[in-house]
């Protein structure tokens, strides 16, 4: 993405149509996104930093634009403290202007105080709290993370949609019980290469996110993290065949970084 298309993708977040007819949603490859509902804006596990030159894995999708050049921001949810999820130079920047609160469990809270995030705009949520938030109210469940004990998910609910985020839970019996009680329009969840095993997998495969899907019950299953690494990259497509017989309600939307759904 050249600087041209990055301040582009900005300006369409932040100058787009203030309407309540849409809960507009945009990829910024990975776990990362930003939901806007009227002038609400909500980021979720942005990374919009350069890696660390040390980490052995590889980004394949480029900076979708400086945190430092955001100006609307409602809040910051983070799932969890993985760099990927949780990189503390991005919070700082998008709070620099927006003074955005961030909103996480304990490990991002640790993380974020730890390097200098502001303390009074932090809250650190656990499984059951609920946020209110302009036009969003955020509800908390307890992830089944295999790396990441506090890690949460989220159901970012708004009067024309309800988007859920499973950070990078793994496939558990808490996506029906959400499904049962909760309404779920958009599903975004995590799916990409098994590593570093198949034992304990980063990410969820086809079948496993066709079953978190049906469990859901949602309309529109959204696959994230697949577009991230070079390591853990796959081809969402092939979702498509085992979401149609798993979950046949649910609709496969894929986006590149940089893409976006109106709902």
């Amino acid at each position: 993405m050249d600087s041209s298309s990055q301040s582009k993708l900005l300006t369409e977040i932040e100058n787009s149509s203030e309407t309540t007819s849409k809960v507009t949603i945009w990829s910024l490859s990975g776990a990362g996104f930003v939901i806007r509902s009227s002038d609400a804006i909500l980021y979720i596990d942005a990374w919009l930093v350069p890696p660390d030159p040390a980490r052995t894995t590889r980004r394949t999708f480029p900076i979708p634009f400086s945190p430092e050049s955001v100006n609307k921001a409602t809040a910051i949810l983070s799932t969890h403290e993985h760099e990927d999820h949780c990189n503390v130079p991005t919070l700082i920047g998008l709070n620099k202007n927006t003074k955005a609160p961030l909103i996480g469990p304990d490990s991002v809270v640790q993380k974020a105080l730890k390097g200098g995030f502001p303390p009074s705009s932090i809250s650190k949520v656990s499984d059951g709290d609920v946020i209110d938030l302009s036009e969003f109210r955020v509800k908390v469940f307890k992830a089944n993370d295999p790396y990441e004990e506090s890690a949460v998910m989220y159901l970012i609910q708004t009067p024309r949609a309800n988007i859920f985020h499973s950070g990078d839970s793994s496939y558990f019996d808490r996506f029906k019980e959400i499904g049962d009680t909760e309404d779920v329009d958009v599903a975004l969840l995590n799916f990409g290469k098994q590593i570093p095993s198949p034992e304990k997998p980063y990410y969820m495969n086809s079948e496993k996110l066709s079953l978190a899907a049906r469990d859901l019950r949602a309309s529109i299953v959204i696959p994230m993290h697949w577009n991230l690494w070079v390591e853990t990259r796959e081809d969402p497509q092939q979702i498509k065949q085992v979401l149609s017989s798993v979950a046949p309600s649910s609709k496969l939307v894929i986006l590149e970084g940089g893409q976006k759904l109106e709902i």
